[in-house]
């Protein structure tokens, strides 16, 4: 536990300061860009997200998953044949996307005016996947110092170029992605530089057939997971408006404080994950990390949803006023998906990857039918309703799944009782936000009962690891 905590510190909080950025610079997007101009800029970044999917097709699970499994030369071809085949297909990802980008203009926006803002967003492609492989070998090879100095680095140039784009220059809805553009391609070189002596510039096919055989079975998944993230943007389009997108954008990536804690634990976990499944005794450390994580997670929602109307009054404008109404309820979306990593050990241990594409998709499903009925009834308040029911659906899916493939004795009832207030008051505050000193009772009250629940799980977890460690003695 010490070691996945260690990680969490550097590898994770460093990499929360590159999400920072959304926050920094918001108010910025908010007073030089209107309600529909962020949308728009949303809805590039979107079709990025989602043809970026296409350009690594899960091959660095691969690289994560048989990192410890290989040392010295063979470590240093396993590392390049990846960064190879990932740069390959993103270069021809980025032309695919280069020549359509007219139809998807068309497509996404029912006019050709935003083609030539695609065909530079599309170039990012291969700085996004270089920077993510290279920063995957400084995690894994422990290198804390350098892997924050890297993410440090890529924030500074990205706010500055901004602020040259955006605020000097006034260049538009261009300037976001000028400014992310040559942000990428300064910090990939820097990184090229940093983690080049870890690779050799070799290729091997049956490294790269093992690693597909891996990584495949998981790609449908990755689809799924897009398709959760992004499809409600598409019906957004359909059934409301690109100003609507803006407002959603808004309170999503308020929202997205939970992203950081996501991101900051997937960054320690997966590294502890495959470590502690060597040793005797891991499944309770598992079971208890859920009822640990619960109580710090939820009370990060539950401060968003009780404070939201301030929190988007302080950083935006008056036309972004009503994104304060989503607010809890994405916060509350969002820590679902860390509870889903924390669960979903089965399919990973076991090599059964394919089960995570079977549970994802039950839950597009759910997405899928839910945002169709929702959105037409609710609006944008039914973006949020399916938005927290898939996530819920997906939690449980994969809880049941990822047990009968290897069973973790998680305690559904605690969990359960843990996930209660934080439920109430994400969906509460959606509607009714009673005076800041009611609220402000109401959080008092929230940080005791979390805080009581994560020290009454800390000390049964230090107890239970104490016996493990008398029982292998």
């Amino acid at each position: 536990m010490r070691e996945f905590i260690k990680s969490f510190l550097s590898f994770g909080l460093a990499s929360t300061v590159e999400r920072l950025i959304a926050f920094v610079l918001l108010p910025i997007y908010t007073h030089y860009f209107t309600t529909a101009e962020f949308g728009a800029i949303d809805l590039v970044q979107v079709v990025i997200g989602v043809v970026s999917i296409f350009a690594h097709l899960q091959l660095e699970t691969s690289l994560q998953r048989y990192y410890y499994e290989y040392e010295g030369k063979q470590k240093h071809i396993f590392i390049s044949t990846i960064i190879a085949a990932i740069t390959l297909l993103s270069l021809i990802i980025t032309v695919f996307l280069i020549i359509f980008a007219q139809e998807v203009s068309m497509l996404i926006f029912k006019n050709a005016n935003y083609s030539g803002v695609i065909k530079l967003a599309s170039l990012q492609l291969v700085f996004i996947n270089y920077s993510m492989l290279a920063l995957v070998v400084l995690r894994y090879e422990k290198k804390n110092i350098r892997f924050a100095s890297m993410i440090l680095l890529k924030v500074f140039l990205t706010v500055l170029f901004i602020l040259v784009f955006v605020v000097w220059l006034k260049k538009g809805i261009f300037g976001v992605f000028y400014a992310q553009l040559i942000g990428l391609i300064i910090s990939s070189v820097v990184l090229f530089f940093s983690v080049r002596k870890f690779s050799n510039h070799s290729f091997s096919g049956d490294f790269l057939r093992k690693s597909a055989v891996y990584a495949l079975p998981q790609f449908p998944a990755r689809i799924g997971s897009i398709l959760l993230t992004y499809a409600n943007r598409f019906f957004m389009v359909g059934y409301l408006t690109i100003a609507s997108v803006g407002i959603y954008s808004l309170s999503l990536r308020l929202a997205s404080v939970l992203q950081l804690v996501y991101t900051a634990f997937v960054m320690a976990w997966a590294p502890f994950m495959f470590e502690q499944l060597k040793n005797p005794g891991h499944k309770k450390v598992f079971a208890q990390v859920l009822l640990l994580l619960a109580g710090p997670v939820y009370l990060v929602v539950a401060l968003l949803s009780l404070f939201s109307k301030e929190m988007v009054g302080i950083i935006a404008s008056k036309q972004f006023y009503n994104a304060y109404h989503y607010l809890g309820g994405l916060a509350l979306y969002n820590s679902l998906m860390i509870f889903k990593e924390i669960v979903d050990i089965g399919p990973k241990f076991t090599e059964k990857t394919k089960y995570l594409s079977f549970t994802f998709f039950l839950s597009v499903a759910v997405n899928l039918l839910s945002l169709y009925f929702f959105i037409k009834f609710y609006g944008l308040y039914g973006v949020v309703y399916s938005m927290v029911l898939t996530n819920v659906v997906l939690l449980g899916i994969s809880w049941i799944v990822s047990n009968k493939l290897y069973y973790i004795p998680y305690n559904a009832y605690k969990f359960i009782l843990q996930s209660l207030p934080a439920f109430i008051l994400a969906i509460g505050s959606m509607y009714i936000l009673p005076s800041l000193g009611v609220r402000a009772a109401i959080a008092v009250f929230t940080v005791f009962f979390y805080s009581f629940t994560f020290f009454k799980y800390l000390n049964a977890f230090k107890e239970a690891h104490a016996a493990r460690l008398q029982g292998n003695d």
